[in-house]
């Protein structure tokens, strides 16, 4: 086992989760994603695109620590407490996305079977990236592939 691997489950084992940090590349924007909150709390991991690392950091702990409280979170949820002064949707993230996006989760879970949402962000008028008065840029920042845009 490397030092990553060996990070990730002392995270899970000792805070209940651990946070992916995946920096944006040609093929797409960054994005983060929890790992354990299934295992621990028998609640969807949780994957956020398009923000900086540091916030993307600070709302997925935000959610573990809700997570941890009893929160639960399902698609068609709009919560106010996880980002400053806006309201974020959470939607089914498909499996058929789990094997371009949450690789670190399926070493841990040894495949695809953990559930996972989207926390996504609306744009500064308060659209999110299918609604169709959405600002092109909060779209191409966050790929919602379990939602037709």
């Amino acid at each position: 086992m490397n030092a990553a691997e060996q990070k990730v489950i002392s995270d899970v084992e000792t805070f209940g989760w651990h946070v992916v940090l995946v920096s944006d590349d040609e093929e797409g924007p960054g994005f983060a994603f929890t790992i354990g909150l299934f295992r621990n709390y028998q609640h969807p991991e949780v994957i956020i695109f398009g923000i900086p690392h540091a916030v993307a950091h600070a709302v997925l702990n935000s959610v573990g620590e809700a997570v941890k409280a009893g929160t639960r979170l399902s698609s068609g949820d709009r919560k106010v407490e996880f980002l400053k002064d806006q309201t974020c949707a959470f939607v089914v993230f498909p499996r058929n996305s789990y094997e371009a996006y949450l690789g670190f989760a399926r070493w841990f879970y040894k495949g695809n079977e953990f559930p996972a949402l989207q926390c996504v962000w609306p744009d500064s008028n308060g659209h999110f990236p299918w609604e169709a008065a959405a600002a092109e840029s909060t779209r191409s920042r966050q790929p919602v592939p379990g939602v037709v845009v």
